[in-house]
């Protein structure tokens, strides 16, 4: 908690202690609260297939778990950014751990068909959602990459993140409405009590991908790539960074399984 020392000291002890505790309770509300409202509505826009959704808000959640870590437990300090990888960066500086999980697939899901799941550390998967879940998927105009793999880092991450910090669980979020939160225990091994019966992998969508419209008129596929490209710019403002980024080849995943 960064705040003069002078000050703090100089109050009473039980005021001294009512104002750590309603402090804490203010980042608790303002960051952990709103953070399991996105991870809810996270989990409840996957199994709708509402790609765009699912990455929006998981970049919200873990951002806001992220600066409630750093806030109650790291440096006290929290900058307005919403770069994930560099909030981890600062997480690190004090409580490496809270950022350390498991990225392999969960036993007994190859067996039941899933072969997609690409090498990827924290890191990597932080990046993943600070570029696919920013401000461009409102607009449609980045190419989405959804998969299994997404639901089940997104639900590590924030059992690491919200380990200790608060008593009441994510399911009773006052947030959001009780149909958000049905879906919550579904493939969720990190909150889902011991003897849950999962619903099956069969039949679900394990990868959504698209590109949009933007991204095949800058790419050449409709003929004149390069006055796409112009008109995008001076239209709607795009930099040389977002037409390197519209123009950059998909990647391809291999051993997509079938709707």
């Amino acid at each position: 908690m960064q705040i003069d020392p002078s000050i703090l000291n100089a109050l009473h002890p039980e005021q001294h202690d009512r104002f750590v505790r309603n402090a804490n309770e203010i980042v608790i509300e303002s960051f952990i609260f709103t953070g399991d409202r996105d991870y809810l509505t996270a989990r409840f826009a996957f199994f709708q297939k509402q790609s765009h959704l699912f990455l929006w808000s998981a970049a919200q959640a873990l951002e806001k778990y992220i600066k409630a870590n750093i806030l109650l437990l790291g440096g006290g300090v929290i900058q307005r950014t919403h770069q994930h990888t560099k909030l981890a960066k600062t997480l690190r500086e004090t409580h490496t751990e809270r950022l350390e999980i498991d990225t392999a697939m969960p036993d007994g899901w190859a067996e039941h068909g899933v072969s997609l799941w690409p090498n990827v550390d924290v890191d990597g998967f932080l990046q993943r959602v600070e570029t696919q879940g920013s401000p461009d998927v409102r607009y449609d105009q980045v190419q989405l990459e959804v998969h299994l793999q997404d639901l089940v880092l997104l639900d590590r991450m924030a059992f690491r993140l919200r380990h200790l910090l608060v008593t009441e669980p994510v399911e009773s979020c006052r947030l959001v409405g009780e149909q958000l939160a049905q879906c919550f225990f579904d493939l969720n091994y990190s909150f889902a009590p011991e003897g849950f019966e999962h619903p099956p992998l069969t039949g679900l969508r394990l990868c959504h991908a698209s590109v949009s419209k933007l991204e095949a008129a800058v790419r050449g596929c409709y003929g004149h790539a390069n006055l796409y490209q112009q008109w995008a710019c001076k239209s709607m403002d795009m930099k040389p960074k977002d037409m390197e980024r519209l123009t950059k080849p998909a990647k391809e995943w291999e051993g997509l399984p079938n709707d």
